[in-house]
């Protein structure tokens, strides 16, 4: 192990505090703190974001189909594959612009909110545009956009001003009400799409969300510039890539929390599209139907993220709760999604498997949390390298799953699914036991 390892990590005896550990009066305080003015904004990005999510599969079958609700099996195999080459295209955007957007943040991190919020809206006009005029290379480059601005790249801005709040603690709770206001964003947003007549119009609503939510990241957010200078300051090219990676360099232990995470999100990354794309096909679901899962797996989501942050630790009655918390949530959210796996497939268990998929959304905040408060002399970094990864597994995800359903549009890609979040879960049990004896 490296002596970064021993070196990086400081001794914070009562501040050793996670995502769950937090006071009963710590709510209150945490309107105080400027940081929170960017939790709104999680909500109102994933209010657009999956608006639209349901709609933009519908849009893949609308260009490769005859009848995008009715499409025949040869039709199918064209309708996963695009989907999987667009996410796939989408996805490697996303990465290769993470360590640009790494240095956009730590110049200015309102116009690099702001920035990435454009770039979804933009998105969401060429795949609308592509529907309008048949066109799927307009789509294709709408959804490229897209990938310019994924959950992933939202998260890591957000959460770059979530680490500079006063305290562990606080970023902790930062990061969690965050991801829960993302996740009712999430259930709101396919709820809303299913009360407009059209289709079309979810885009057109959406774009209307991004723009309020960037004339909202302008009035609300400080332009804070230089959050953080990095101890070298990367060139242009490979080295501005490869800068989040550098984390992993430092503190070489971190590398199995990020390898838990790259296997996590090469599921995640398309698991959802890997399910409208099964209930469109198999059980003819409409946009309306993969709305209302997608609503469901929300509603889940936060649910579960908001009894861990906020209900245990009342119910414990302590002021700190043990750091091995954090690992216990995400060990139950990995096993969960693995369970929904299986499950989906039997289509009768569709909608059981939906809400035992959403425990599993909550997984990278856990893990986030573990990482940065064990390592809050270097808290920055730790995000921008655990996002890289995360994104690389988004990468990875349609190549993987995409081009299995595309092969397959049965159940077997599901089997794949569980056998990779049991990876995801041996490299967090390893990187965890590895922590123990290094950060500590």
């Amino acid at each position: 192990m490296s002596t970064h390892d021993d070196e990086g990590a400081r001794d914070r005896g009562d501040e050793h505090t996670g995502l769950l550990d937090h006071g009963n009066g710590e709510a209150r305080k945490l309107l105080s703190y400027p940081a929170m003015r960017a939790v709104p904004i999680a909500f109102l990005v994933s209010l657009g974001i999956h608006m639209t999510a349901t709609s933009i599969v519908w849009a893949f079958a609308y260009l490769s189909c005859e009848d995008a609700n009715n499409c025949k099996p040869e039709e199918s195999r064209t309708y996963a594959g695009s989907v999987a080459a667009a996410t796939t295209l989408a996805n490697t955007a996303g990465l290769l612009s993470l360590g640009y957007m790494k240095q956009c943040v730590q110049w200015n991190v309102r116009l690099g909110l702001a920035l990435c919020i454009f770039c979804r809206a933009l998105g969401v006009l060429g795949i609308l545009c592509g529907v309008l005029f048949q066109s799927f290379p307009c789509a294709l480059i709408g959804q490229i956009l897209c990938g310019l601005a994924s959950d992933n790249l939202l998260h890591y801005i957000l959460n770059s001003i979530y680490v500079h709040s006063e305290s562990p603690a606080t970023t902790s709770r930062l990061m969690g009400t965050s991801l829960a206001c993302y996740m009712i964003g999430m259930a709101v947003g396919p709820l809303a799409a299913g009360c407009v007549p059209f289709v079309h119009w979810t885009f057109a609503l959406a774009i209307g969300i991004f723009m309020i939510t960037i004339a909202y990241v302008f009035i609300a957010i400080p332009s804070i510039q230089k959050i953080e200078e990095p101890a070298h300051v990367p060139s242009a090219g490979a080295a501005t890539f490869l800068s989040p990676l550098r984390f992993f360099r430092d503190y070489p232990t971190a590398i199995l929390f990020g390898m838990s995470l790259f296997l996590y999100n090469t599921v995640q990354g398309y698991l959802v599209n890997l399910i409208f794309i099964f209930t469109s096909v198999q059980l003819h679901y409409t946009p309306k139907d993969n709305g209302t899962l997608l609503s469901i797996i929300a509603i889940t989501a936060a649910g579960y993220l908001m009894s861990v942050s906020f209900i245990l630790p009342k119910i414990a009655r302590e002021k700190q709760i043990p750091l091995w918390l954090d690992l216990g949530a995400a060990t139950i959210s990995i096993l969960g999604q693995a369970g929904a796996a299986m499950l989906l497939t039997q289509s009768h268990q569709v909608y059981l498997a939906a809400s035992l998929t959403a425990i599993g959304l909550a997984t990278p905040s856990f893990i986030r949390s573990l990482v940065v408060t064990k390592l809050e002399s270097a808290k920055s970094q730790a995000v921008a390298g655990l996002a890289a990864m995360e994104t690389a597994g988004g990468l990875l995800s349609p190549i993987v799953l995409g081009q299995w359903q595309a092969a397959d549009p049965g159940v077997s890609a599901f089997y794949g699914v569980a056998g990779i979040l049991i990876g995801s879960l041996g490299c967090l049990m390893m990187g965890a036991w590895a922590s123990t004896r290094t950060w500590t």
